[in-house]
C-alpha cells in the first residue's frame, strides 16, 4: 500500500477466485456409501531389496570366519539335564517261530543311546485280543500299519 493513499473500500476490493469448488454438505447416509471399495493391488516383495543387499554385502575377514567356524554349543552339565523318557514301541508279530499259531506283541524301548527289545510281551491266538490288551493296559498308544519294507510276519506297530 502506498502512503498517503486512501484505503480501498470493501466494495472496490476484488477477491481472488478460490481454486476449490465448495460442495454442498452430504447427508450422513450418503457419506457412508460414498466411498468405493479399493481394488486389491499386488504388493512388491519386501525381501527383494534384502536379496540384492545380501549379495553386495561385504564378507567377513578370514580371521573372523575362522573364529565363527570353530564355535561349539555349550551344553549344561549332565547333572542339570532332565532325564529323557524313553519311547516305547510294541511290535505285533503273526505266528513267530518261538510262538507258532499265536499273535505276539513285543515291547521295544528306544532311548538316545540304545534301541532294543525288553522282556515284556503279550501273546494270544487272536489278534483282536492282543489289540484290546494293548489299548486297555497302555492307554495313549497309537496303532500304525506295517510298512512294506518291514519283516513279513510283522502285522502292526504301536507307539
Amino acid at each position: 500500500m502506498i502512503r498517503g493513499a486512501a484505503a480501498p473500500r470493501s466494495s472496490e476490493v476484488h477477491d481472488m477466485p478460490s481454486l476449490r469448488k465448495t460442495k454442498p454438505a452430504a447427508s450422513p447416509r450418503k457419506r457412508e456409501g460414498a466411498r468405493k471399495p479399493r481394488k486389491p493391488q499386488a504388493r512388491k516383495s519386501t525381501d527383494r531389496s534384502l536379496r540384492r543387499a545380501a549379495s553386495s554385502a561385504p564378507r567377513l575377514l578370514p580371521e573372523m570366519e575362522r573364529r565363527t567356524r570353530n564355535r561349539r554349543a555349550v551344553l549344561p552339565p549332565a547333572s542339570q539335564v532332565k532325564p529323557v523318557t524313553p519311547l516305547i514301541m510294541w511290535r505285533v508279530y503273526k505266528h513267530p517261530k518261538d510262538h507258532p499259531g499265536e499273535y505276539v506283541a513285543r515291547k521295544f524301548v528306544i532311548t538316545e543311546d540304545s534301541y532294543g527289545p525288553s522282556n515284556d510281551s503279550i501273546s494270544s491266538r487272536s489278534l483282536r485280543d492282543v489289540r484290546n490288551l494293548l489299548r486297555n493296559l497302555y492307554g495313549g498308544l497309537i496303532q500304525l500299519k506295517r510298512p512294506t519294507d518291514d519283516e513279513p510276519n510283522i502285522v502292526e506297530v504301536w507307539l
